[in-house]
């Protein structure tokens, strides 16, 4: 199991960090992860080279790698997305980050997987409630269409059981083609409790994964032990006051390698 920590925790309405990059790879190696992944605020194609090595020394001088990362923005058609995703995955391969987050329609994806297996970089999209992955029947048959040995799945336990799916019950299903389980979780909101997701009248607010009311974290690792996964499991925890972030963070690791270990 490669634990990662996903720079989302520390994310402010998508556009600003709440810690600095040397402070957050500083919290992701002191926690105890292998690794981070880095959103659009810390590292993105317009980055110039010389930051983009002065950002992954950086990583590699605290013991860690660039796991996975995220080509938000990418354009929807033409010319355009093509420029994209060359400078995506020119970023990739400069951060030496095999995993490359991604969204776009099954057509163009079979072809973005082919091409970027010349980089090393697999493409993968994650479980989303509004999106055509929020259900087990919309994953199944966007793999199929899509169908790429180098496409894959990012298992997303909240999305799939805000939706009201069997987020336990699809492992067997998907496990073949998950390259990363996301720990976000969420449990139903109290009265006066900060919201970040309401779905067909269910109010969710932020939770830690051994919290009551949260995703079965147990079941779920138990089930992709059970199975041979033994890859990527990113924390991509969001919603949380500044002041928790560094111990939500720590706290994680702390749960999820408990967990994994069957403890």
């Amino acid at each position: 199991m490669l634990l990662s920590l996903s720079g989302f925790l520390f994310e402010d309405r998508y556009t600003s960090q709440s810690v600095t990059f040397p402070e957050f790879c500083e919290i992701a190696s002191s926690a105890g992860y292998d690794g981070v992944e880095l959103r659009r605020t810390q590292v993105n194609p317009d980055t110039p080279k010389h930051q983009r090595k002065q950002r992954f020394a950086i990583v590699r001088d605290a013991g860690l790698r660039v796991t996975c990362l995220t080509a938000r923005g990418l354009p929807s058609t033409g010319a355009e997305r093509e420029d994209f995703f060359l400078r995506v995955l020119e970023l990739c391969r400069d951060l030496e980050c095999g995993l490359l987050k991604i969204g776009s329609d099954p057509p163009w994806l079979h072809e973005a997987a082919a091409k970027a297996q010349a980089f090393g970089v697999t493409l993968a999209s994650n479980n989303h409630v509004g999106g055509v992955l929020e259900t087990v029947a919309g994953t199944r048959r966007t793999l199929q269409e899509i169908v790429h040995p180098n496409f894959g799945l990012l298992y997303d336990a909240l999305h799939l059981r805000v939706a009201g799916e069997d987020y336990l019950g699809c492992i067997p299903e998907f496990v073949q083609a998950t390259r990363n389980i996301l720990v976000h979780s969420v449990r139903p909101a109290q009265l006066g409790e900060h919201v970040v997701l309401d779905r067909a009248g269910q109010r969710w607010t932020p939770a830690l994964p051994d919290e009551q009311g949260v995703q079965d974290w147990a079941a779920i690792f138990e089930t992709f032990r059970r199975l041979k996964y033994d890859g990527l499991i990113t924390v991509i925890e969001s919603g949380w006051p500044v002041e928790r972030r560094a111990y939500v963070a720590r706290h994680c690791a702390e749960v999820i390698r408990r967990l994994w270990s069957g403890l």
